[in-house]
Order: structure tokens, then C-alpha cells, then sequence
């Protein structure tokens, strides 16, 4: 049966959000506070229980507009790559989508922004249930797993280079540029102090040490540490998800607002107007159950057009404007083993065993059931297999800002070069696709006297 656990805040200026966990019949739901500026509660004057949870209602508020919530990694990693496609009149937008980010870029720089806003407003969290609710002690590895999630985001997205700096005592303390391999390195130490705090059989516990095992396993992936990425999710279950939820009070599904609702982002194919996109998948065109969809990329679209009133629309189906989106989910967790199994042993055979396993059962996305899908065959190669497993992970991914560092990844561990897995050619609003590998740490960074620019922009 579901449990219900609520939070309430009094606090002037709030309003309601949820998030959710569910595994098996089980489900936590939890009544946030979506401010329209979390900032509003100063943490210098918390001095109460009641207060200390507020803040850290907030900062998962702050955590769902970094995610499904907001324009984050998720939405603008995926423009970069082939998820999306730009719909839109923002130059800002159609850069990103060609591949040639400026560090100039407001968009970007609202997100980046959100993203450091989340670990800041997590860890003035741990600061005050520290002192004033120390129990549940999930509570607070939560917050841990918070702020080791953002981190892998910004790993995952941005350049070799991200400052990790931190403002949550009042004064802002700078950071140097890290390398993606030190983000990466931090996130799985943020981690495992929330598994550390989520030790306890209760559900609240036992959710929180699920989502911290998927994002330690996806940060030792990106380290490719592929052996302890398995070990690290091996007990999570497959239907276990912890979801940022929405309401028509309290905030609209992002991913279904920059593209159902303001038809700036459509969804991604491998062909356009401009013809044949090389490296991309079909994700518009293919049929998949995974990614349901209304609209074509060539043609009379039936959506129409989008925004900018000349770009085929499409639009998905997964999620609607109130539907609950997992940031982490057992899918993931079987995705990882099924890639550790190809990446250390060769074992194809094994690889394919976890990937039909997927299909042969009905997987929750968001809105839709995924039907039972036809087994693969076994790929007769390594180079194949690679090909199978990350489109694979990319249908089932579809939206959830993995497509990114999967590219990424494929160019630094797998030996691809980067016209060989992201957007290549011409682009569909003139010229061609550039060399953008990552999104660019933007100007308003120079502020901090130890951050000069990206180290580098490889994958």
C-alpha cells in the first residue's frame, strides 16, 4: 500500500511541490517547498526543527528546478547532443544545439547557476538538521545525495575545469577549477556519506541508499571505474525510483514545457530538413514504445510548427505537464551491470541478457508503461555491441541527462573520436555542426578570483 510522509512549511512565500520514491508498492511522498526563491529563509536565523526541514524541503525544491524541473543539464546536455533540437528564436539555444556554446551564454549560465544554488542550499540544510533534527539521519544523507548529484550533473556536462566552491556559511568560499575525473572523484565521496546516513531498514532509509548507489555507480562509470559501478548498484531493485513530481500549483514538468507546452525544444531524429544527421539516432522516427511521439521532421508535421514558426514540430508523450520524471531509477542500475559486463569481460551474451531482460518486462518511463518488446539478437562484434548498448541506453534514458556523458564517455574510454558519436554535418538553420564536446563553465565564473576559464574542453 502506499505511505504517505508529509512536511508541512508555514513559512510566507512557499508554495507546495512534491517528490516522490517509489519501489515495488511502496511510495514516499513528500509535500516541498518550491519558493520562488529558496533563498527567502535565511539560514542564520534557523533556530528550530521545523525551520531546519524547511530548508530542506527548499533545497530539493532548488534540486527539482536543476533537473526535470528547470532548463538544466538535462534539457540543455541533451540539445547539445541528439536528444533535442532547437525550435526556438534564441540564439542562445541554436548554438548550443550546433554545437558551439559561448561562454557568453545566459541560458547556460542560469543553469550552471541552479545547479551550484542546489549544493549550496543542501548543505546549509545538512548545517541545520545537524543542530536542530538530527533524526532521521535519511534526512540528512538525502541532503548528501543531493549535493553528490548535482556535482555528477556538472561532471557530466560542463568542461574540465568546474570550481566547486561553497556559500553555505554566509561569505562564498572560492574553489580552483577541477577536472571532470575530481568532480566525479567528490560526488562518489558525497555519496557514500549518504549511504553512510541512510543505513536503517525504514523506507525512508532504504529509498535514499538506493538513489545514492545509482548516482555513485553512474560517477564511478564516468570514472570508469567499471567494476565497482557494478558493485555499487547490484542491490538496487529494477522498479525503484526516486522522481521529482509536479503540480499545476507548484511547478509544470520542464520537459514537457520547453517542448509540448512552448514548442521550443522538438524532439531529436537523424534526419531534418537538412538531411541526413550523422551519428544521431531516431529518436522522432523510429517507433520505439519507449519514446511515443506526434509530429514528423520532414513533411507536414502533424504538431505543426514550433516556435520559431519554420522548424518541423514533435512533440513526446512520455511526460505531461503534472507527470512525475525519475532522476534515478533501477533501469539505470541494470544499464550500468549490462555495460560492465560488455566493458570488462567481453561477455556479449551477458551484456544482451540484462538489456532483454528490460524488454521483456513492462518498465515505468513517467506517464507510459513501456509493452513487452521483442528480444535482441546477440551483436556478432565488440564494435556492435558497443552500438547496441548505448542506443539502448539512450531510448531508455531518453531525457534524463545521460545522453551527454554517454557521448562523452564513448570518445574518452571507448577510443571514438567526436564526429564519430555526436551531431555531425550540415545544420538544419544553416552552416554545419561544430566540435562541442561539453558545455563551457560561463563569464560570470570570473568573479571568483581562482577560475580563469575551462582547463580544457575534451570529452
Amino acid at each position: 500500500m502506499p505511505t504517505m510522509l508529509t512536511w508541512r512549511c508555514l513559512a510566507a512565500g512557499l508554495i507546495a511541490a512534491m517528490i516522490s520514491t517509489t519501489t515495488g508498492c511502496e511510495r514516499i511522498r513528500e509535500d516541498l517547498l518550491a519558493a520562488e526563491d529558496p533563498d527567502v529563509i535565511n539560514p542564520a536565523t534557523v533556530t528550530t526543527a521545523e525551520a531546519a526541514d524547511a530548508l530542506r524541503i527548499g533545497a530539493i525544491a532548488r534540486f527539482r528546478s536543476a533537473t526535470a524541473g528547470g532548463e538544466g543539464p538535462w534539457q540543455d546536455g541533451g540539445l547539445l547532443v541528439d536528444e533535442w533540437k532547437s525550435s526556438n528564436t534564441f540564439s542562445q539555444h541554436n548554438e548550443t544545439d550546433q554545437r558551439q556554446v559561448q561562454e557568453s551564454n545566459s541560458v547556460i549560465q542560469g543553469m550552471l547557476r541552479d545547479v551550484y544554488r542546489a549544493r549550496t542550499n543542501a548543505r546549509e540544510a545538512i548545517l541545520a538538521l545537524e543542530q536542530y533534527k538530527p533524526d532521521p539521519v535519511a534526512n540528512i544523507g538525502q541532503m548528501y545525495f543531493v549535493i553528490g548529484f548535482s556535482e555528477l550533473m556538472l561532471a557530466d556536462a560542463f568542461c574540465n575545469g568546474t570550481p566547486l566552491g561553497d556559500a553555505s556559511l554566509g561569505a562564498p568560499t572560492y574553489g580552483p577549477p577541477l577536472t571532470n575525473a575530481e568532480v566525479y572523484t567528490i560526488a562518489v565521496a558525497h555519496f557514500d556519506t549518504a549511504l553512510a546516513k541512510s543505513a536503517g531498514t525504514d523506507t525512508l532509509s532504504v529509498s535514499v541508499r538506493h538513489a545514492a548507489s545509482i548516482g555513485k555507480g553512474r560517477a564511478l562509470l564516468g570514472l570508469g571505474r567499471f567494476a565497482d559501478a557494478a558493485a555499487a548498484v547490484a542491490a538496487v531493485p529494477t522498479n525503484y525510483q526516486w522522481r521529482v513530481t509536479f503540480s499545476l500549483t507548484a511547478g509544470s514538468n520542464n520537459l514537457w514545457s520547453l517542448n509540448t507546452s512552448a514548442k521550443r525544444f522538438t524532439v531529436g531524429d537523424s534526419f531534418d530538413v537538412g538531411g541526413i544527421i550523422t551519428n544521431a539516432l531516431p529518436f522522432a522516427s523510429a517507433g520505439d514504445p519507449r519514446i511515443p511521439v506526434t509530429g514528423t521532421s520532414t513533411g507536414t508535421s502533424p504538431a505543426g510548427k514550433g516556435f520559431d514558426t519554420s522548424t518541423n514540430f514533435i512533440f513526446q508523450r512520455i511526460w505531461g505537464r503534472t507527470d512525475p520524471t525519475p532522476v534515478v531509477s533501477g533501469l539505470d542500475a541494470r544499464l550500468i551491470e549490462a555495460e560492465v559486463k560488455l566493458k570488462v569481460g567481453n561477455d556479449i551474451a551477458g551484456m544482451m541478457s540484462g538489456l532483454n531482460a528490460l524488454r521483456a518486462a513492462p518498465q515505468n518511463l513517467g506517464a507510459i508503461s513501456t509493452p513487452v518488446m521483442t528480444a535482441l539478437p546477440n551483436p556478432t562484434s565488440t564494435a556492435l555491441a558497443i552500438k547496441v548498448l548505448f542506443r539502448e541506453k539512450a531510448f531508455w534514458t531518453f531525457g534524463r541527462g545521460q545522453r551527454l556523458p554517454d557521448l562523452r564517455r564513448l570518445v574518452r574510454q571507448y577510443g571514438f573520436t567526436q564526429d564519430q558519436v555526436f551531431p555531425t554535418g550540415q545544420f538544419f538553420k544553416g552552416g554545419t555542426y561544430s566540435t562541442d564536446v561539453n558545455i563551457p563553465v560561463t563569464v560570470d565564473e570570473l568573479n571568483n578570483p581562482e577560475f580563469t576559464g575551462c582547463l580544457d574542453r575534451s570529452a
